[in-house]
């Protein structure tokens, strides 16, 4: 009798955690569907922006350290063919991890993905893909991915971590120019009758938390992650020095 009793509570366990579970992986879809909806490609610029320049710092730095340890003279300097060929070496291999941890933004996914699943019931993703869907939704999603990389852009100026060194020029460019566009694409005049049923999304329960959820929590995200990449290049830089050695050999080599 006892046995069979507990065979029923296992039952009755089993039966009660799989509705649960297939609603869990129910709202997978869903949430794919709305990050497929947003594009933050502003925001990987700012952030390949970012980057190069940490890696920059390293790799310079790094060099400099080879010069004095190595009494290479005021010749090993940033203007030299031999320093330059030896920083575009060790910028390559920092920026290739750029691209495949960063700006491929494939890390990110699951992080949204499960994001969206504790924020969301499956209801309330059935009307945010309906929403983002609309046109009114759609430019919605552009104000949404505009103010995140406003507010990634901010976090990293306020904090100081944005510099117009030597360098960027090239990806300073790219951002700028991605930003400015993403800004005048989204503005709207919120007198537009049409855009009522914006205004009725945005001042909504689920429209006030998804914006909050899409800004802030995902700023938090992708702030957090370059923090973590900048560290992580800094020891990909001293740990590719031998890659520099070649033009630091064929530097002294030119002085002999």
């Amino acid at each position: 009798m006892r046995q069979s009793f507990r065979c029923l509570l296992f039952a009755i366990a089993i039966g009660a955690a799989v509705p649960v579970q297939a609603a869990q992986a129910d709202t997978q879809p869903q949430v794919e569907e709305l990050i497929r909806l947003h594009n933050l490609r502003t925001s990987v610029s700012i952030g390949n922006l970012y980057l190069k320049q940490a890696s920059l710092v390293s790799v310079r730095a790094l060099l400099a350290r080879i010069g004095r340890e190595e009494s290479l003279g005021a010749d090993w300097q940033p203007a030299n063919p031999y320093w330059r060929q030896a920083e575009e070496a060790l910028l390559e291999r920092a920026m290739l991890r750029v691209e495949s941890d960063f700006a491929s933004l494939e890390w990110l996914r699951p992080l949204w993905v499960e994001l969206g699943r504790q924020e969301f019931s499956p209801e309330e993703l059935s009307r945010l893909v309906a929403h983002f869907r609309s046109d009114v939704g759609r430019k919605q999603a552009q104000i949404i991915d505009h103010t995140v990389s406003t507010h990634v852009m901010m976090a990293l100026s306020f904090a100081g971590k944005l510099n117009n060194m030597p360098g960027v020029e090239e990806e300073l460019a790219l951002m700028q120019a991605l930003w400015n566009n993403e800004d005048r694409e989204m503005r709207f005049s919120i007198q537009d009758a049409a855009n009522a049923d914006g205004q009725a999304f945005a001042l909504s329960p689920l429209g006030k938390k998804y914006f909050v959820t899409a800004i802030l929590k995902l700023t938090g995200i992708v702030n957090r992650r370059l923090d973590e990449m900048a560290t992580q290049l800094q020891a990909d830089v001293a740990r590719h020095e031998a890659a520099a050695r070649p033009y630091v050999e064929g530097f002294k080599s030119a002085r002999r």
